[in-house]
C-alpha cells in the first residue's frame, strides 16, 4: 500500500528536498511539487470561468448577441475544481484541503511524495531535514 507524505515549502526550490532524499537512499522521481498561482482560473466580474472551457453559458442565448453567464454563486472563490483535485490526489482529506489552499495563496509550495510503506518513515525524516513545514502522511 502506497502514502503520500506532504508538506509546506517556503520556496519552489527543492534542491534540499532532493539532496535529503538522495542522503536518505531514495529517489526524487515520486516528489511532487504544487506552486502558488498554479491552476488558477481566471475570475471576471464575479463569473465562474473555467480555463478550458470560458464563460458558464446558460439558456437559448445566440453565442456573441446575447449574454447567458451564470453568476458566481454556489462556487468558493478561493482555488479552483482541478487544483483540489491534485492535492486530492494526495490523499489530503477535504477537511484539510483549506490549509493546504492557504499556503499556496500566501505564497508557499506544497511538496508531495508518493512512498512505499517501507520507506514511509525516511521520506518524513528527509522533508523533516530539509526543513520542510507542516509534514503530514496520508
Amino acid at each position: 500500500m502506497g502514502l503520500v507524505v506532504t508538506g509546506i515549502v517556503q520556496t519552489p526550490d527543492l534542491a534540499a528536498v532532493e539532496a535529503a532524499l538522495g542522503a536518505a537512499g531514495l529517489s526524487s522521481e515520486h516528489l511532487q511539487l504544487v506552486e502558488p498561482g498554479e491552476d488558477s482560473p481566471p475570475l471576471t466580474q464575479g463569473l465562474a470561468v473555467s480555463p478550458n472551457i470560458g464563460p458558464i453559458e446558460t439558456g437559448t442565448g445566440v453565442p456573441g448577441l446575447t449574454s447567458g453567464t451564470m453568476p458566481m454563486t454556489s462556487r468558493p472563490i478561493v482555488g479552483n475544481d482541478s487544483l483540489s483535485d491534485r492535492l486530492g490526489d494526495f490523499e489530503i482529506p477535504d477537511d484539510e484541503i483549506d490549509n493546504y489552499l492557504e499556503a499556496l495563496a500566501a505564497g508557499r509550495s506544497i511538496v508531495a511524495y508518493f512512498a512505499k510503506d517501507d520507506t514511509i518513515d525516511r521520506v518524513e525524516s528527509a522533508f523533516r531535514a530539509a526543513g520542510v513545514a507542516k509534514v503530514k502522511r496520508f
